[in-house]
Order: structure tokens, then sequence, then C-alpha cells
């Protein structure tokens, strides 16, 4: 099957899925990565490496010394199965959070490039942290010793929320928040990019007052064009002043040396002085950027809205769900992209401090109530810009959070954590069009 077929598959699917019930199931029994008896894993990741082939890493914690370190695996399209695991050396006590996972890319020329967080110990505030990354030149065999990728090493405050991804260029690009600027409100947003002979270079600010603690979105399209889109603090007339926490977008198309100016995705007006741990995911093809966010700006759930071609604004924003956060998305057409999400019943807004010593919305219970925890992984296709009918992908009464998916030959590669009885680990499923008509 060819790519054009593979798209029209996966919209006639979704087209198919709107005209029966809510929710439909594929009850295929989801895989889990192959991890020691007593490990546990979590924060899932999907990259292709320089062949084109899907990648997974993931934070695993080793019973022996209860140590997290970033771990991946290739996964081999035609058995279904992911090759042995290969641990990146130096990155024990990594951040576990799912909103800043670890995560590696791959050069042109196969160069493995791993970034992770980890925190500042015994540093007065409690959430200072880094950012590092290591390079392997053999295939994970050996890395480099862990460096900063960033210029500033004070230790006093936090930087995290990163994300990254392989530029035109063939070089990997980074973009993170970043505390040391005191003199604002939030965070600093920072890019950079390594170079052939050295690790992340040519440092650049592309807005100063963000979000502290949600996910940023680094997306390089099929033409080379950088696209990001983070939570910003905003000012809007309408809430005279107050402040708003809602979704931004910037773009680079000469690689990352010049960007263009701030263009809010939505105007939800979600006046809130809080972190809502919930960033957003960006989508494109053929021209056309696509975006899937959570806010409480109005109806609290996820929305979706689309830029066309040559078109920095967005279309008027439209609900997904009132039920689901945290999504990932693909786009399988000019107009159309499947969305994973996790999705339950939102418990009543609790409050608690954020990674900069403020406070930020929890949208998910406290750790200590996972246990009590029920959700489930959706898989939602927007078709031809509208909402079409979601499908259950995971299958257990179970804490299934954080989703991230991948085009894997003909077919679509999920990935999600999966906490049940006191066990966390890392859930795959494999799903064709067929298997969701």
């Amino acid at each position: 099957m060819n790519r054009n077929n593979w798209i029209y598959a996966w919209v006639l699917a979704g087209t198919l899925g709107a005209c029966s019930s809510p929710i439909s199931h594929n009850e295929e029994t989801p895989k889990t990565i192959a991890i020691e008896q007593g490990h546990s894993a979590t924060a899932p990741y999907l990259t292709y490496d320089n062949e084109g082939n899907p990648v997974l890493c993931w934070t695993e914690k080793k019973h022996t010394d209860s140590t997290y370190r970033l771990a991946f695996a290739r996964y081999d399209a035609s058995s279904g199965d992911f090759a042995p695991p290969i641990t990146v050396a130096g990155s024990e006590g990594i951040s576990t959070s799912p909103e800043s996972m670890g995560k590696i890319a791959f050069k042109d020329d196969g160069t493995i490039v791993a970034v992770f967080a980890k925190p500042f110990l015994h540093e007065k505030n409690p959430f200072a942290g880094a950012i590092y990354f290591s390079i392997s030149s053999d295939g994970g065999t050996s890395w480099s010793r862990p460096n900063f990728l960033h210029s500033d090493t004070a230790h006093h405050y936090g930087r995290n929320f990163f994300d990254i991804a392989r530029l035109n260029n063939g070089e990997v690009g980074a973009v993170w928040l970043d505390g040391r600027d005191k003199s604002i409100e939030g965070s600093t947003l920072y890019f950079a990019s390594t170079t052939a002979d050295s690790g992340f270079v040519a440092e650049t600010v592309l807005h100063r007052g963000t979000c502290e603690c949600c996910r940023t979105d680094l997306l390089v399209d099929d033409k080379g064009i950088i696209h990001v889109a983070y939570r910003s603090l905003m000012y809007p007339v309408a809430l005279f002043g107050e402040q708003a926490r809602d979704m931004a977008y910037v773009y680079s198309e000469d690689n990352g040396r010049t960007f263009t100016a701030e263009t809010t995705i939505s105007a939800d007006n979600w006046a809130i002085r809080a972190c809502p741990h919930t960033g957003p995911a960006l989508a494109s093809r053929n021209g056309c950027i696509h975006a899937v966010w959570f806010t409480a700006g109005g109806s609290a759930g996820l929305y979706y809205a689309h830029a066309a071609p040559n078109n920095t604004s967005f279309s008027q924003r439209e609900l997904l769900t009132t039920t689901g956060s945290h999504p990932q998305s693909i786009a399988v057409g000019t107009d159309s992209i499947l969305v994973v999400y996790e999705d339950r019943p939102m418990p009543s807004v609790a409050h608690h401090p954020d990674a900069h010593g403020g406070m930020h919305d929890h949208h998910a219970q406290s750790s200590s109530d996972k246990t009590a925890m029920r959700s489930h992984i959706l898989l939602h296709p927007i078709v031809k810009e509208h909402p079409s009918a979601p499908v259950r992908i995971s299958t257990d009464d179970a804490y299934n959070h954080h989703p991230v998916l991948i085009q894997a030959g003909n077919a679509l590669l999920i990935a999600w954590t999966h906490e049940k009885d006191g066990q966390s680990t890392i859930a795959y499923k494999k799903i064709t069009p067929r298997e969701i008509e």
C-alpha cells in the first residue's frame, strides 16, 4: 500500500466510524515492552531513526538501585516487536515527568542525540534542574559525557519541558522552557540546534513569558519548516488585563536562524495563574498545520484548529472531547489527522505546587491516588477538519495515560504508560485502518 492509499484508508475508516457508535472498540490485546523482572517503565516517546524505522524511548527504573535511566529500542514492522532495549549511559537520575520525558533523535548520518532533564539535588529551589545531551556514533554502544544543552549552567532555577526533532539540514533542533530570566513572569522559550562537529549551539530566545510547566511541541514539516507550539502568558483586552494561559505558535523557514512573532492559536482566554501540565500537539502535511490542545477557557476539554497553507491564522476552535487530556497527533492528509489521548472524567480541580514554586492546576489525581484511577487511550480521527468517532485502543481497567503515536509501514503504532496493581510499563499496539472500521 503506498502512502496515498494509506492516507485514504485512514480517512475512510474515520468516515465509517462517524456513522457508528460514539466509541467503538479495538479489542486486540496490547503488547508491552520487554523489561527485566521488577523494573518499571514510564513516559514513552516515539521517533524515527535515520533509515525511517520507528524507535520507542522510555524512562526505566531498575529495581537494583531504584534509579531512572533513558532507554530505547527499534521497532520491527514485520514482526511487530521491538529489538532488545539500549540504555543511554550517563542518563542516570533523569526526570520522570511525562510532559518532559527523555528523548532521542537521529541525525541524517545515524548519529544518535539523547536529551534528558535532571534535577539539581540539595538546592534551595527543589525544582531546580538542567537539560543535558549525550551523543552516540556507534548505534548506542558508547555515549559521550552528558553536557548542558543550554549555555547558562546556574543551579538555582529550573529548565525543562523540551522537545527535539531532526531538522531539514540533518542536524537536531531543540526547544525548551528556561527560568533564568527573573525580570519576567513565567519562563522563556529557547531554541538551539546541533552542528556536525559539536553539540547544541546558536541558542536563541523565541518568546519571553510562557507557562512554566506545559510541554512544548517542535515539528519539522515535509518542506523543512520548523513549527513550535507552547502555552503562553497573555493579557487579553477581553479579560481587562487578567492573565490568560493560551496556546501560541511560531515558525522558522531558515532552519531556526530566525522565527516569526508569536501567533495565538486560539483566544480561549483561560484566566488561570497556574500550570495545567498539558501541552499542545502539532501535525502537518502539504503546508496545513493542525493543532490540538487542552483548555478550560470556556467549556473545558480538548480542542482542534488548523491553519491553511500560506496562512498563519488558525481556524475557530472545535471541541474534540470534554474528558480527554495529553493529546498527540499525526497527519494522514492535508485536511485529516489522527489524535490519541487519555480519556477519563475530570476530577475536581486541585491546586498543587508547580516546578517553579507557584501553583499549577493538576488535572490528574496525586500519585498516591493513581491506583484508584481508571482511564483509556482513545484514537480520534479528524476527517476533513471535522472530528469523527473515537476508537478505544486500551482494553484493561487500569490507569492508561500519555499516549504517543507514529506511522509504522502501512499501519499506526501507538504506545502509552500502563499502570495497574502497582506496576508501570509501556504498552503498545499496532493498528491498521481495517481494525478500526
